[in-house]
C-alpha cells in the first residue's frame, strides 16, 4: 500500500515504471492524475480506503485494466465509466454507500462483482448481459429481488445474497445450471430459524474476561482465530472483525453452527462468547491439532471460483477416499439438519493427510432452510451438491 507521496516518489525514481499493480490509500478525494503515467501497463488498481465519490470519464485510457477495487469510499453509485472498460473483469466496491447501479455501469467482460455492504434496493436488468459472470457478491444490502435477467448469467457459480430483505428465494436462482456456492442467511426467509437456534441452543455462553488468549492461529475474511484457555479447557476463539462480512453476519454464522450440533467431520461452536472488546461477537470452537491443515488456498484473481492447490500436493487413492468420505458425511449431516454450508471448498476443509481425516469448517455462509418448502430445500441442496462434486473431482485429480 502506498501513500500518494510514495507513489509520486516511485514514479520519479523509476521504481514504479511499467507497474502492473498499484494500491494507494491516502484519504484521496480525487483520482490521482499521476496514475495516467501507467495507462499502458496497469492491470490491477486498488483505491480502497479513500474518500472518492467519482471516477474520471477518461478512466478508459487504462486499456489493460482488468481488476479495480474501490471499497470503503463514499461512492453513492457505481461509476458508469466502468461499463466502457473493455478488459475490466473484476470490480470491488465493498462497504461504500452505493444505492444505485446504472444500467450502463457494468463492464462487458465482467466475471466477478463485489457490492457487499452497500445500500442497494434494486439491480438493473442489464446485469443479465454479463454472460461471463461467475461470482456475484451482494450480501448486506437492502435487496428484495434479483433481476429476472439473471437467468442469462449461465456461468454464475457463486452468489452471495445474505443479509438482505428477501422474503422468498429469488426464482432466477433455480435456473442457474452452474450455481454451486450460495449464501442466503440473514434474510426474512431464514431469520425465524436463526433466532430460534440462538434462543434454544441450551449452551451457556463463555465469558471473554475469563479467557486467556494465546497466539493467533489464523485470520479469515470474517475474523481472527486464537488459541485460548478457559479454565482448564484449551480451545479456539474466533473474534469477528465487523458486523458484516462478504458471507453475511456473525449472528447467522453462530446460529447455523449451533443448529448443526456436533459431528466428527464438522467444526461447530462450543458456545457463544460474551464480553469481547468493542462489543464484537465471538465464539468458542474446539481446538484441532496442528496436523490439521487446509487442503488448499482460496481462489485467486485468476481462478475466480476455484481453489488453488499446492503444485506439489499428491494423495494416495486411499487417503483421497478417506477425505471424500469425511466431507460427504459432513454435508449429509448438514442437509439432514436443514442446513446449507454455502462455502463448501477445499480451503474450508482441514485435513490430516497422514490419516485422511477431514473436518469441514467455516459456517460463515451457512443458511438454515427450515422455513422453506421441502421442494425448495431439496433444490438448494442440489446446488450445494454441485460444489461437493467439484471438490471431489479436485481431490481425485490429486491422486498419484
Amino acid at each position: 500500500m502506498l501513500t500518494l507521496e510514495q507513489f509520486h516518489s516511485g514514479l520519479a525514481d523509476g521504481s514504479l515504471a511499467g507497474a502492473h499493480h498499484i494500491r494507494i490509500s491516502d484519504d484521496l478525494t480525487q483520482f490521482p492524475d499521476a496514475l495516467y503515467a501507467l495507462t499502458e501497463t496497469l492491470e490491477i488498481l486498488d483505491l480502497s480506503g479513500n474518500q472518492l465519490t467519482t471516477l474520471p470519464d477518461d478512466l478508459t485510457r487504462f486499456a489493460r485494466l482488468r481488476i479495480l477495487f474501490a471499497s470503503n469510499n463514499p461512492f453513492t453509485e457505481l461509476p458508469s465509466v466502468l461499463g466502457q472498460m473493455p478488459q475490466l473483469e473484476m470490480v470491488g466496491f465493498k462497504a461504500c454507500r452505493i444505492a444505485h447501479v446504472p444500467a450502463d455501469s457494468l463492464p462487458p467482460r465482467l466475471r466477478w462483482l463485489i457490492l457487499t455492504d452497500n445500500q442497494l434496493q434494486t439491480l438493473p436488468e442489464s446485469l443479465g448481459n454479463c454472460t461471463r459472470l461467475q461470482k456475484l457478491m451482494l450480501s448486506c444490502n437492502q435487496l428484495v429481488s434479483l433481476p429476472a435477467s439473471l437467468v442469462h448469467c449461465q456461468r454464475l457459480e457463486l452468489l452471495r445474497i445474505a443479509s438482505n430483505r428477501f422474503t422468498s428465494v429469488p426464482e432466477p436462482i433455480f435456473q442457474l445450471p452452474t450455481l454451486s456456492w450460495l449464501a442466503l442467511a440473514g434474510n426474512p426467509i431464514t431469520q425465524k430459524s436463526e433466532l430460534l437456534a440462538l434462543d434454544t441452543s441450551g449452551l451457556e455462553p463463555y465469558f471473554y474476561q475469563n479467557m486467556q488468549l494465546h497466539e493467533l492461529l489464523g485470520e479469515g475474511a470474517s475474523g481472527h482465530i486464537y488459541r485460548a484457555s478457559y479454565g482448564d479447557q484449551t480451545l479456539a476463539l474466533k473474534v469477528f472483525k465487523a458486523a458484516f462480512t462478504s458471507d453475511g453476519t456473525p449472528q447467522s454464522e453462530l446460529a447455523a453452527g449451533l443448529a448443526a450440533g456436533t459431528h466428527p467431520h464438522l467444526l461447530t461452536p462450543l458456545a457463544a462468547v460474551t464480553g469481547a472488546p468493542e462489543g464484537r461477537l465471538a465464539m468458542a470452537l474446539p481446538l484441532l491439532g496442528p496436523q490439521m491443515q487446509a487442503l488448499a488456498a482460496p481462489p485467486s484473481f485468476e481462478s475466480c471460483t476455484r481453489d488453488v492447490y499446492a503444485t506439489s500436493l499428491r494423495l494416495s487413492a486411499d487417503i483421497a477416499q478417506q477425505l471424500i468420505q469425511g466431507i460427504r458425511a459432513a454435508v449429509s449431516h448438514l442437509h439432514q439438519s436443514g442446513l446449507l454450508h454455502g462455502d463448501l471448498y477445499a480451503h474450508n476443509t482441514l485435513c490430516d493427510l497422514s490419516s485422511g481425516k477431514a473436518v469441514l469448517t467455516d459456517m460463515g455462509a451457512a443458511a438454515m432452510l427450515g422455513d422453506l418448502s421441502l421442494s425448495q430445500q431439496k433444490a438448494l441442496q442440489q446446488i450445494e451438491l454441485r460444489a461437493l462434486q467439484h471438490l471431489e473431482d479436485e481431490i481425485h485429480a490429486l491422486v498419484q
